[in-house]
């Protein structure tokens, strides 16, 4: 079923297809009905290809997609800069508490509810009961 080997053109255009059919088409395609699709329309590779074809039209999207994020973060990146440089302490705060948000370094306040008792020890207290 290996066929021809295909020019990067034609590799291109399936990759493309598959990413329209799967991205920008109104009925999403999933990845059965994307081996069947080609089975039918192309039937002259082996499910590895199609498969390769798949995650190439995968790869396209997650780059167009960290494209677009990196195109709108910039901005907002640099305006955060320009607060960094307040003279107000509370607005410079927000701008470090907004960076430590977008790092994933964001505080976040834990609940817990425990039952029962809890034995801390410290230092020599924990040593001794070591026998060290």
């Amino acid at each position: 079923m290996a066929g021809k080997k295909l020019t990067k053109n034609e590799t291109d255009s399936r990759v493309a297809k598959c990413y329209e059919m799967r991205y920008n088409s109104d009925n999403k395609l999933g990845f059965k009905e994307w081996i069947q699709y080609c089975h039918k329309t192309y039937g002259d590779k082996s499910e590895q290809q199609y498969s390769a074809y798949w995650v190439s039209a995968t790869t396209e999207y997650q780059e167009h997609w960290r494209e677009k994020l990196s195109k709108q973060l910039d901005p907002a990146v640099n305006t955060l800069i320009e607060l960094l440089a307040d003279e107000d302490a509370k607005i410079r705060q927000r701008a470090v508490d907004q960076i430590m948000k977008y790092t994933g370094n964001d505080i976040q306040q834990i609940e817990a509810k425990i039952q029962g008792n809890v034995e801390l020890s410290w230092g020599s207290e924990l040593n001794e009961d070591r026998g060290i």
